[in-house]
This record gives structure tokens, C-alpha cells and sequence, in this order.
């Protein structure tokens, strides 16, 4: 039984984003964000002028989810809406001033974390997983459409 979930790929994924998403939790929490938000503010940062639909596409997370999230990070004043002057009905993304300067305290801690990755699994290793991870993305975005 333990080596059928030490052979399911699912599982292995899910068991290695949590154990990642907590390392990350520790090195945001003096930002008073969460993994899940910091990877929204810097996609934010790096978009700007984005909205809620494109935010939900691009993470492939629901409308909702993103709405709450967005919600939250308004009130902790990390975000802010501006309603577009082509369509009233859709609000464009921005990062706060004071968030611009978090973003980039930060970005250096997602940089860190990926070249640690490029090290202990080897840079062809790396390609490797890249190129099958956007294909196992690719198969499940496509059994949604």
C-alpha cells in the first residue's frame, strides 16, 4: 500500500507543494502574506493593469477564489481596484506603492528558492521536470475546457 503512494505522481505533487508552500509561509509571514498571496502580488506587480479574469486563467483558479483573495489584500491595503474606463464592469489590478517595495524585498526569496531547485536536481533535471510538469498542466487544463 505505501509504495503505491510513494509511485502516484498526484500524490508525491501534492505532498511537495505543501512541504514548499509551508517553507515559503515562514519567509512571508514578517510581510503578513501567505504564499498563495505573494505569488498574486508579484503576478500583480508584473501585470499591471491586470484583471480578475486573467489573474483567475493565468493561477487556473476559479473567479471566486480570486475575488476573495483580491478582497483580502485590498483591505491589508497590498492591492488596489480601479474600475476600467472602457467597461465600468471590469476592475484593472494594481500593487500598492508600499507593495511595489515589498514585491521586490521578496522577489529575491522565489528567485532563491528556484536556483536551490536548479542545484540540488541538476539543470537538465530541472528542464526535464519543467517541460513534463506543463504537460501534466496542459492534459488537465484541457479536460476542463
Amino acid at each position: 500500500m505505501k509504495e503505491n503512494f510513494e509511485k502516484s505522481i498526484g500524490l508525491q505533487l501534492k505532498l511537495t507543494k505543501n512541504i514548499m508552500e509551508s517553507e515559503y509561509n515562514k519567509y512571508l509571514k514578517e510581510f503578513g502574506i501567505s504564499n498563495e498571496q505573494g505569488l498574486l502580488l508579484k503576478l500583480v506587480y508584473e501585470m499591471p493593469g491586470c484583471t480578475q479574469t486573467q489573474l483567475a486563467e493565468f493561477l487556473h483558479k476559479d473567479k471566486t477564489t480570486i475575488t476573495r483573495m483580491i478582497d483580502t489584500l485590498v483591505k491589508k491595503e497590498k492591492l488596489m481596484r480601479t474600475s476600467s474606463k472602457e467597461d465600468r464592469r471590469i476592475y484593472k489590478i494594481y500593487v500598492t506603492k508600499n507593495t511595489s517595495q515589498n514585491v521586490e524585498e521578496i522577489s529575491p526569496i522565489f528567485e532563491k528558492r528556484e536556483e536551490e531547485l536548479r542545484e540540488i536536481i541538476g539543470e537538465e533535471n530541472y528542464e526535464i521536470t519543467l517541460k513534463v510538469l506543463n504537460q501534466i498542466k496542459k492534459y488537465y487544463r484541457g479536460l476542463n475546457r
